[in-house]
């Protein structure tokens, strides 16, 4: 699945991306600028129909530009953003300029307002697609109380909006979940490139870094564990892109489910790996390794972790009353039944 679309969004994201503003944003600095450079590359509206203005991708063929997102570790929602748009147009919503991302978890409303408990991209995002119970609001970031809910540098946030702007950025009421496998997708996507960048730079780093007179990667413990990254690494990379096996914009809930739960468990033992290789200089803010496995630790946590997800697709595959071998070839192989 690394089409066209790969060289190009690798391409620019390693030039309009870079750690320095990675570390810019983190620090404070506005991301306005930086996401109307991400806009003009025209991936934000990939997944909407031509009729509407987009490029009529599938998810299938947007899997590498998000891929790549992933690879430089970008401090926008922009995956998010596509997904979003793409939801809003399907459900002849307007869309809004800005960023979005999803708040389908831990969103509270009570008297006092309307508060969504950290938020995946919450602190840099412009709007906020957020569902409790069947309701469903297009909440303005600009309006809202913020506060970061993690650790150093995060970019999740909790917000908070007063009753009445809850009550007129009600979008409307549905029956089922919206953005939970959405999310899950958008996120397990951006672990995948990310830890492939991480792999990359750890494979380097071993050729490179002599000690006793030859290179470490030469020595049988740390080939060891680099083979066992690799094998996370492309496992991770195999779950997101069979997740985005789809004919239109909207992922197979299973296989979001299961891309989701996949990625979210090789992140320790991924980012163990590289700063193990790395040494004491990983973690040192001038290296640019923990920039990216700070990242994907956020990541493996937001939106659910692993054992959420696993716990999603048990609960599912003992409601079908279908055997197991069945449920796999039918939900996450996507078999036609005979």
């Amino acid at each position: 699945m690394q089409n066209s679309f790969y060289d190009s969004a690798d391409r620019f994201f390693a030039q309009e991306c870079t750690p320095a503003q990675l570390r810019q944003i983190e620090q404070g600095s506005d991301p306005k600028l930086l996401w109307e450079t991400f806009l003009s590359a025209g991936f934000a509206d990939g997944l909407l129909p031509e009729g509407s203005g987009g490029a009529g991708l599938t998810l299938a063929e947007a899997w590498p530009i998000m891929f790549c997102m992933g690879r430089h570790a970008l401090p926008l929602p922009y995956a998010h953003t596509m997904l979003a748009r793409a939801w809003l147009s399907h459900h002849q919503q307007n869309i809004p300029d800005g960023s979005l991302t999803f708040a389908p978890f831990q969103v509270n409303l009570d008297d006092k307002g309307l508060t969504a408990h950290a938020v995946n991209f919450g602190l840099v995002s412009d709007w906020i697609l957020a569902q409790k119970g069947k309701q469903v609001w297009l909440l303005a970031t600009s309006e809202a109380s913020v506060t970061p809910s993690g650790g150093h540098g995060t970019l999740d946030a909790t917000l908070t909006w007063s009753v009445p702007i809850a009550e007129r950025s009600l979008l409307g009421k549905w029956d089922l979940p919206q953005f939970q496998h959405l999310l899950a997708l958008s996120v397990s996507v951006l672990i995948a490139g990310a830890a492939d960048r991480v792999f990359e730079m750890t494979l380097a780093h071993a050729n490179q870094r002599e000690q006793f007179g030859k290179p470490i990667g030469r020595f049988q413990a740390l080939q060891q564990q680099i083979s066992e990254m690799a094998e996370l690494v492309f496992g991770a990379r195999m779950a997101t892109e069979m997740a985005c096996r789809s004919s239109d914009w909207q992922p197979a809930p299973m296989l979001a489910a299961l891309a989701k739960s996949q990625t979210s468990q090789a992140v320790a033992r991924v980012t163990a790996v590289a700063h193990a290789v790395h040494g004491a200089i990983g973690v040192t803010h001038e290296y640019d390794l923990q920039l990216f496995t700070r990242r994907m630790n956020e990541w493996a946590r937001a939106g659910g972790g692993q054992a959420f997800w696993a716990q999603q697709i048990g609960r599912n595959l003992l409601s079908s009353e279908r055997t197991t071998l069945d449920f796999v070839r039918s939900e996450l192989f996507l078999e036609a039944k005979s």
